[in-house]
């Protein structure tokens, strides 16, 4: 019997915790790790995610939890994820894709399209500006709500945005399609 494909997708967007400043020495943008604070706000939201994830608000239950993490390869988005997935339960499959890194808000929506109808849920690690375009590009104009919240709280480092798409394929996810379910940001107490 063929598996019912979903009507909906479900993306859980991440930006990376606070970082230092510097690179290590001999080291690239590409290699700064995160701050003091960035790992106290990441085991932070990692403690929400905890086990079955129900220290998470309550608006997000009923919410799919992601089945794959698109990570930017960076030391800091490599650690973010790590610090925020260690204790859940039934963890997404992490996939480190470097076209993430300095990817803009486009190239992210067109590597969410080829992920695999199976997959309802999805989360990216990634960096600004493109996590903060993208968690305000990503709202339908009908979502004036989520569009409120968005432009009152922003999209600082390591804010997780949920939205939904009412979209049976991940190919119709687009710009201007989803309506934000939560957004949480340091110290998490999202709405």
């Amino acid at each position: 019997m063929p598996t019912k494909t979903p009507a909906a997708r479900t993306l859980w967007l991440l930006r990376h915790a606070k970082t230092v400043t510097d690179p290590p020495p001999g080291g690239s943008d590409f290699d700064r790790v995160l701050a003091p604070r960035g790992r106290r706000d990441a085991t932070a939201l990692g403690e929400l995610f905890a086990g079955d994830g129900s220290g998470l608000p309550a608006s997000l239950a009923r919410v799919p939890r992601s089945q794959v993490a698109l990570v930017s390869p960076a030391a800091r988005t490599r650690a973010t994820a790590e610090l925020v997935l260690a204790a859940v339960d039934d963890p997404p499959e992490r996939r480190f894709d470097e076209g993430l890194y300095g990817a803009e808000p486009e190239e992210v929506l067109t590597l969410l399209q080829t992920l695999s109808d199976d997959i309802s849920a999805a989360m990216v690690v990634g960096h600004n500006p493109t996590a903060h375009a993208l968690s305000q590009e990503l709202i339908r104009s009908g979502d004036s709500k989520g569009r409120s919240l968005a432009a009152r709280l922003g999209f600082p480092t390591c804010a997780l945005g949920v939205y939904s798409f009412k979209a049976s394929t991940w190919a119709e996810v687009a710009a201007h399609g989803a309506k934000l379910v939560a957004l949480l940001i340091p110290p998490f107490t999202g709405e």
